[in-house]
This record gives structure tokens, sequence and C-alpha cells, in this order.
């Protein structure tokens, strides 16, 4: 049986390197300031610089230990520079947090070859391929573990949003995939599915957009980005050690309410 300090020490990221992608803001913002709350060391990567270098300013201030860099994840020559920067920084990665998504909606009929490069170059290629350019070093780490970020979309229909919805469900059947072939090698990898969420990608569809997203669900709200920490500390650490090829759905009953 567990004792007390042993339960505590399931969600311990003590000297462990994460990579969170998209983690200036949003979901991300919020998994890479408990991952380093927890005593990881984090590197906080996303497309603006700034948007970065604020995110580590806050970390730090919070006595926590991040590095920022900037990168387009739908640029595969940003994914080695990447993760050669993590490296350099702390030696190492031992997980990893593909959560850097584009939102782009069009409805078929409308959807152009333009559009769904950039949509599934974000949301499919560009976890695919980052998670691949870390292989290396996860094969190695005593505690790796891989959290893609997908959406409850993967799940639905998506009338005017089919573009985010297919590549979301892309990206879980990656997901299992991968956790099939490197279970044996030691590299656990899991995904989070959120619901509707108060974040910067939400309030840009609009007020009314938001409000009919949040009463779809059966809490009749919008969760915070804090609202899935949980679900992706418990993934990214030793509390779930016999979990992989598996997708928890934060949604507040979305899915079930369909």
């Amino acid at each position: 049986m567990l004792d007390r300090v042993e339960v505590e020490a399931l969600h311990d990221l003590t000297g462990r390197v994460a990579l969170v992608t998209g983690g200036s803001r949003g979901i991300g913002l919020a998994v890479a300031c408990a991952f380093a709350a927890q005593g990881a060391r984090v590197v906080v990567s996303s497309r603006r610089s700034e948007a970065c270098d604020e995110a580590v300013a806050s970390i730090r201030s919070s006595g926590g230990e991040a590095t920022a860099v900037p990168a387009h994840i739908g640029r595969l020559e940003d994914l080695e520079r990447l993760v050669a920067a993590t490296v350099g920084a702390y030696g190492g990665i031992d997980i990893l947090v593909n959560n850097a998504a584009n939102p782009l909606a069009l409805p078929i009929g409308s959807i152009t070859e333009d559009a769904y490069l950039k949509s599934f170059d974000v949301n499919v290629r560009g976890p695919l391929f980052l998670f691949q350019s870390c292989l290396e070093h996860l094969l190695v780490s005593d505690h790796a573990a891989v959290v893609n970020v997908i959406s409850a979309a993967a799940f639905l229909s998506t009338p005017g949003a089919a573009l985010y919805g297919a590549a979301k469900a892309a990206l879980l059947h990656f997901t299992r995939s991968m956790a099939a072939e490197y279970a044996t090698a030691g590299i656990r990898v899991n995904a989070l599915a959120p619901g509707p969420t108060d974040t910067t990608m939400v309030r840009n569809i609009g007020e009314a957009g938001a409000m009919s997203m949040a009463q779809s669900t059966r809490l009749g709200r919008l969760a915070d980005a804090d609202e899935m920490v949980g679900a992706v500390l418990y993934m990214a650490s030793d509390a779930s050690s016999f979990m992989t090829g598996q997708c928890i759905t934060v949604d507040g009953g979305l899915v079930p309410a369909r």
C-alpha cells in the first residue's frame, strides 16, 4: 500500500524535462506552469517569441525553471531546431506535450487545398514529426511520456469545422499507433480530448458562439484551462505508469450529451 509520501510522489516531475508546444497561452500555458510547479524543467514553445518569453517569465517568477524556444509546428525545419534547443538547454527530453493547434474552420464545399494543408500540417504532421524528432531522447528516458492534445471534436460531427475535427481524429489514431509501437521501448503515449474551454481560440469565435459551446455541455459552461491540468499531469507522470494508448475526455459531458 502507498503511504502519503508515496502518493504525493506519483505526480512529482522533479528533474524531468518537458517540452510543451502551444505553451504560451491557454491549456498549454496552464500545463507548462503546472509541470514547473511539480519540479520539471519546461521548454515553452509557440510561434510568438514575445508570448513565449512572457510565459517563461511568469514561471520563473513563481520559482519554476523554464526556457522559451519559439517554433512553428507546421514547419518541419523548426522541429529539429526545437528539439536541439531543448536538449541543449536541459540535456534530454522526458515529456512531450503536443498541444499546438490550428483551428481553421471552413464548411465542406469551401475547403481549399491551402486550408487543408495549413490545418493538417499543424494538427497532424507537426505532432507526428516532432514525436519522431524527440524519439532518440525519449528512448533513453526512464520516464518517457507523450500527451497529444486532441479535442472532443474528434468524436463528433463538426459542421463547418470538419478540418479541425478530422485532424484531431487523425492525431488520436497516431496516438494509439505510437503507443502500440513504442510500449515495449518504455514510451507511454496518451491523449487529452478537451471540451469547450475558455481560451483565445474559443473567445475568437465571438460571445454567441462561445455561449452556444458552453450550453452544449452537460455542465453548461466552458472549462477553465486549469481544469485540464489534472488529466495531463496524470498522463505525464508516474501516476499513470500502467496506461498507454488511451484518451481522457475532459469535456463537461459534451460527447455524452450528443
